[in-house]
């Protein structure tokens, strides 16, 4: 009987915070990234995600380089993209209450695979849009 591993989706801080090592992870999300890293999980990484954290990293508001960022994509089999595309920007149409395009889409993209989003942005958390996890 094969061995089903969870999936989650993954904002972009908690993502780059993994990869500096930053204290400000929390401990469920730093747990997360763990369990994908010894390949008992699956993250999911959004397109918008992917456009955010190497241009984060460039303007210095964190400590992971954009070869890092961009590098655990290509390179690992439990951290996977997910493209932008048309299901997912009609679903952030409708995320009416949190507030910026980007948070929308990342949240959409959880709704739409129907997984739990790692995030700390408490918008996104108190819309009730989708399951997170701290």
């Amino acid at each position: 009987m094969p061995l089903t591993r969870p999936f989650y989706v993954t904002d972009t801080h908690p993502f780059v915070w993994y990869l500096a090592e930053d204290t400000r992870l929390g401990p469920g999300a730093k747990e997360v990234f763990e369990q994908a890293d010894s390949g008992k999980a699956v993250i999911i990484i959004p397109a918008i995600v992917m456009a955010e954290s190497p241009f984060l990293a460039e303007k210095g508001r964190v400590k992971a380089t954009a070869g890092e960022v961009l590098g655990l994509v290509e390179s690992a089999l439990n951290y996977r993209f997910y493209p932008l595309d048309l299901s997912v920007i009609q679903i952030g149409w409708e995320l009416k209450k949190i507030p910026e395009i980007h948070d929308r889409l990342i949240a959409a993209t959880a709704k739409h695979l129907g997984l739990e989003l790692i995030t700390d942005d408490n918008k996104v958390r108190q819309s009730g849009y989708v399951q997170t996890l701290w």
